[in-house]
């Protein structure tokens, strides 16, 4: 027969305590946090940094995805696709004529 640890269960009260404790912990890093004006505008700063970037690269990638989506269902309609040809000719002499 094997030999078995008893371990012993903490009792609600313990858990209620230590919950306590780590809320203090949590409520103490706050108020640190609040403490410090220089540290609150540099994370916001770069939190927007990072949502503007995120934004910026967001819309670039749907709009080519767009882009290349109509592009390609586009280009088999007729009117579209001489539309096309018309325009790329423009864009073509007009890049040409230019020193």
């Amino acid at each position: 027969m094997p030999a078995t640890k008893n371990c012993p269960k903490s009792s609600p009260r313990v858990a209620h305590v230590n919950f306590n404790v780590e809320k203090e912990r949590s409520f103490l890093r706050y108020v640190k946090y609040l403490s410090n004006p220089v540290h609150i505008m540099w994370r916001n700063f770069l939190a927007g940094a990072f949502q503007g970037l995120g934004f910026i690269l967001g819309s670039a990638l749907l709009l080519a995805l767009i882009g290349f989506v109509t592009g390609k269902i586009l280009i088999n309609i007729p009117i579209f696709s001489d539309l096309g040809e018309a325009i790329n000719m423009w864009l073509e002499t007009t890049l040409d004529a230019q020193p």
